[in-house]
């Protein structure tokens, strides 16, 4: 399986301490030079723990930085350089997954991966969560806490409003 990562979600299981959930569903993942600058170089350049976390994934192998030879986005958008470069390697490597949280990012994927004609799918940091738990991987106790931790944060950027309606299914769940 293929797994290409923007930062975000990478940033945000970090900062909640929960990469292990990630490695629950995906033994090896891919980024892009821009989202190793992004998550690693800079954040360790703020003394950010989180950076430190993703840094030594990078050291064990269990994440890969690979640059995309596709020149351009297919339908061209307005994004952020480790987005676009994440969107370029995933449609060049015909990913299984993109993982990203940027509503526009996603957007604009969801298009150049129907322009490209490839069928990569679309996870974000609540749908690794989510995932995990439904495969039975993660309890539900520590399921909910790890949503309601990332919406008590203000430098994790996932909607509170996402985050409160995956809390309400995960308690439906039940």
């Amino acid at each position: 399986m293929i797994i290409v990562a923007d930062a975000g979600p990478l940033i945000a299981l970090a900062k909640v301490n929960a990469l292990g959930v990630l490695l629950q569903l995906y033994s090896h993942v891919l980024t892009t030079p821009a989202v190793y600058e992004e998550a690693v170089t800079r954040g360790l350049t703020l003394g950010a723990e989180d950076a430190s976390l993703l840094e030594a994934e990078y050291t064990r192998g269990t994440f890969e930085v690979r640059a995309p030879t596709l020149a351009a986005l297919p339908a061209p958008a307005l994004l952020g350089p480790g987005e676009e470069e994440s969107i370029r390697l995933a449609i060049e490597l015909r990913a299984d997954y993109l993982l990203a949280d940027d509503l526009d990012a996603r957007r604009a994927a969801e298009i150049n991966f129907a322009a490209a004609g490839v069928g990569t799918a679309l996870q974000g940091t609540l749908g690794v969560i989510v995932s995990v738990y439904s495969g039975g991987h993660l309890p539900h106790e520590r399921a909910v806490e790890l949503v309601e931790t990332i919406k008590a944060r203000p430098d994790i950027w996932v909607s509170a409003d996402l985050c409160d309606r995956v809390i309400e299914s995960l308690k439906q769940a039940v």
